[in-house]
């Protein structure tokens, strides 16, 4: 319960007080924009790259972590998937657009402040990791089906796709960055390393308040038992599959810890985005983000405490 009131309540007390800021006009549409640019262009990346830069790279690219991170989410995903003929949802590319609103959390605006705040700066390599790795799969899949589906000229090319997933992201970049950094021990200059260090901090507090006044204008539209199921495989159905394969394999704590809440995540902002890109059940999508970040509430404050004791 100390937990809940140390950790839990203020994350989404921040959350909430961006959210009435945008409300009451405090904060207009123009703020949330440049709140979130910076949240994605200049606080997230020096974060990422130095829980990179500074470990080693035999601890970064921790394949018993993303194995069982990835086969959860697989798994949810294809279950997700497979229900879409019971939901009434026709077609590939929109049967992997639900799958990706319930495999796909919000690793950036929720996980590094959540890592951060329960493990410290050292901490978040797990969210780092993992969304890493997952931004460039679902961002490739994604567009993979979009190419399957795509008429004549309408296809991207590989060139492209690479282009506009890595080499335009700053969040995949920062942490690839480190990675050869901490590969290669190459020192960071002082007074590079002491500007990162100012920076990184106000990563969490940030994204949480620019998460607010992103939610601001969301409503639940669209079909409510589509709804329900999505929210229930992100939220109950993911870290429950989640937690039994880390118990199966017998993971380390903190890593199976950290398997779990990431499962846990409500659903990831760019999941709206990419079904904007591809116009496809994009009220779904944005309905998806809004429920599942209320829900969290609750379901994460059952949960982080457990969470906290298991990684110790």
């Amino acid at each position: 319960m100390q937990l809940v009131f140390e950790t839990v309540i203020p994350v989404f007390v921040i959350i909430a007080l961006g959210w009435w800021c945008r409300k009451t006009s405090l904060l207009d549409e123009r703020s949330s924009k440049a709140l979130n640019q910076y949240v994605f262009y200049i606080a997230v990346p020096p974060l990422m790259f130095l829980s990179t830069a500074r470990v080693d790279i035999v601890e970064i690219v921790n394949l018993p972590f993303l194995a069982t991170y990835f086969a959860a989410t697989v798994i949810t995903m294809g279950i997700t998937f497979l229900g879409r003929r019971w939901l009434n949802i026709q077609g590939t590319l929109d049967g992997t657009v639900i799958s990706l609103i319930a495999g796909w959390g919000n690793t950036v605006y929720m996980g590094v402040p959540l890592f951060y705040f329960l493990f410290g700066d050292k901490g978040t390599l797990p969210v780092v990791i993992a969304t890493l790795f997952t931004n460039m799969l679902f961002m490739f899949g994604l567009a993979f089906f979009a190419n399957l589906e795509a008429q004549g000229g309408k296809r991207t090319s590989l060139i492209t796709l690479f282009q506009n997933v890595f080499l335009k992201n700053p969040v995949m970049l920062a942490p690839v960055l480190g990675m050869l950094f901490s590969l290669f021990s190459i020192p960071l200059p002082v007074p590079l390393e002491n500007l990162l260090d100012m920076i990184a901090p106000s990563a969490a507090p940030v994204a949480l308040f620019a998460l607010g006044l992103s939610l601001y204008g969301l409503s639940l539209r669209g079909n409510m038992l589509q709804l329900s199921w999505m929210g229930a495989m992100k939220l109950l159905v993911h870290p429950l599959v989640a937690f039994i394969i880390v118990t199966a394999v017998g993971l380390e704590p903190f890593w199976a810890a950290s398997v779990v809440l990431m499962s846990a995540l409500p659903t990831g902002a760019m999941v709206f985005v990419l079904a904007q890109q591809y116009d496809k059940r994009v009220d779904l999508a944005s309905s998806a983000i809004l429920a599942t970040t209320v829900l969290s509430i609750f379901t994460l404050a059952l949960m982080l405490p457990f969470i906290k004791a298991w990684a110790g």
